[in-house]
């Protein structure tokens, strides 16, 4: 009785760009690498998401089910990292309602 042989399980690495500040519309997955080896494939996910150029990162697990003759793909983690806010806008207008507010004031109690 001879053996199936074993399935080819291929570990794959998706990356999701960080958009740019001022960037408008949509970004979409690439492909960053295919592994043979889980641990491998989640460590490189690891450091891509320490580096922080990308705002998502997936690894995906991918083998051919023989008993239902189907290719199965599953996401087996994901690594993610909000962008950083830019809050120089904000702190303008915060800034100059506070100096509007020392201008009044200081005309308002030096005119009494």
């Amino acid at each position: 009785m001879t053996q199936a042989p074993t399935a080819q399980i291929e570990y794959t690495i998706y990356t999701f760009d960080m958009p740019a500040p001022k960037q408008k519309g949509s970004n979409s997955w690439k492909k960053h690498a295919t592994l043979d080896d889980m641990m491998r494939a989640i460590n490189e996910a690891e450091t891509l998401h320490q580096s922080q150029k990308f705002q998502k990162i997936e690894v995906k697990k991918k083998f051919f089910d023989q008993k239902k003759n189907r290719t199965v793909d599953m996401t087996l983690k994901t690594f993610e990292s909000s962008p950083k806010k830019d809050y120089s806008t904000i702190l303008f207008v915060i800034g100059g309602l506070v100096c509007a507010l020392g201008a009044f004031a200081a005309s308002f109690f030096l005119t009494k």
